[in-house]
């Protein structure tokens, strides 16, 4: 691999080596709990291994160690496809490099040479992420990404900031009360960093509210609206998204003390939201003769701050995995309940469907 050749070899920092026996060596990656494991015939590798210090060339390590350079240069392609090896060879080729080097390390287990880290981190920062609903997920997740290094966020919600946000939603105060929710979650983003701009849209969601940004290049979607109903903004967001292409997700939210992980949908990909609505419909058919309306009025769902919060991290990793491009995320095909009094996660499976209208063989927004 060039990049080994390039670069003095250095062991990861997160990475942990272990000597089994005789005859195995471990690598063990703990920022992903990964264990990698070869056979060795002597303590040579170790010795070699515990060496990779960054301080001398391939040269050198193969003088002292006796060993041809295009052996070593095997084992270190080896160990560089594996994330054992530290990819970031220069910091300067990564912007804001000390504000985000704990994030960039974590994409460098993901990675198999400088230039792919390089690349992951670029479309990161590069990305533009449109938020729907700064509520209770909605300004966590902004937080979140723009903790991330995601280089612009598009904050969509006409709301403003009431005294009955404050108790779960991220970034608003007293002092907020009756202001834009855009304009003070932007403030709150600028605070931390000027790396990620803001564009503001004060509107709610509807079926056609989204084509305000039909000219503008958007990377991902995450639907954290529930305004008429999160299953209506779901496939508003959906269809829109399928439409142009756009992986997307939904943000989750809080009841009877279960949190919805929603979600994730990358077309053409995996089941999408109708695919969903499909099969949940035909899971929760019922005989209507068996059960009675229930009317309530100003029904209020009780909520809490750590739940909210909570999901939104779940969001907030599935998203940084799809802005990197080269990372899988978790939640296609599936969706999940976190349960707060056996802090469970039950996930469940929901396939592409072949008879769906949108991503089905004969669906209008078909993909392969």
């Amino acid at each position: 691999m060039e990049g080994a050749k390039k670069m003095n070899p250095k062991l990861n920092a997160t990475v942990s080596v272990v000597k089994i026996n005789e005859h195995i060596l471990e690598f063990f990656l703990t920022n992903i709990r990964q264990q990698v494991r070869i056979k060795v015939e002597n303590d040579l590798i170790l010795e070699i291994v515990t060496a990779l210090d960054g301080k001398k060339t391939i040269s050198q390590l193969a003088t002292d160690y006796d060993i041809s350079e295009e052996e070593l240069t095997g084992l270190l392609d080896f160990l560089r496809n594996r994330g054992i090896l530290d990819n970031v060879e220069s910091k300067e080729d990564f912007v804001c490099y000390d504000q985000f080097r704990r994030v960039i390390h974590f994409l460098a287990e993901y990675s198999h040479s400088h230039e792919h880290l390089l690349k992951m981190w670029n479309q990161i920062r590069n990305s533009t992420v449109l938020i729907v609903g700064l509520g209770a997920v909605g300004t966590w997740v902004a937080c979140n990404l723009a903790e991330s290094g995601v280089g612009r966020l598009i904050l969509m919600d006409a709301d403003t900031v009431d005294s009955s946000n404050l108790h779960r939603q991220f970034g608003y105060r007293e002092s907020d009360i009756g202001r834009k929710k855009a304009d003070v979650l932007a403030e709150r983003i600028h605070d931390y960093s000027d790396f990620t701009s803001v564009i503001k849209e004060y509107s709610f969601l509807d079926d056609s509210a989204l084509h305000i940004f039909d000219e503008m290049p958007i990377n991902l979607i995450i639907n954290c609206a529930d305004k008429p109903t999160v299953d209506d903004t779901s496939l508003w967001i959906g269809e829109y998204a399928m439409r142009r292409g756009i992986p997307h997700i939904v943000g989750g939210g809080y009841n009877l003390h279960l949190s919805l992980i929603g979600q994730t949908v990358i077309p053409g990909k995996c089941a999408c939201l109708k695919c969903f609505q499909k099969t949940l419909e035909e899971e929760n058919t019922i005989d209507p003769t068996r059960v009675k309306k229930l009317s309530v009025k100003n029904r209020k769902v009780g909520s809490f701050g750590p739940m909210c919060s909570m999901i939104a991290s779940m969001v907030g990793m599935e998203a940084i995995k799809i802005l990197s491009g080269d990372i899988q995320p978790s939640n296609m095909n599936r969706r999940g309940e976190f349960d707060i009094y056996s802090m469970d996660i039950r996930y469940k499976n929901y396939g592409r469907r072949d008879d769906c209208e949108w991503c089905g063989k004969s669906g209008k927004y078909y993909r392969t």
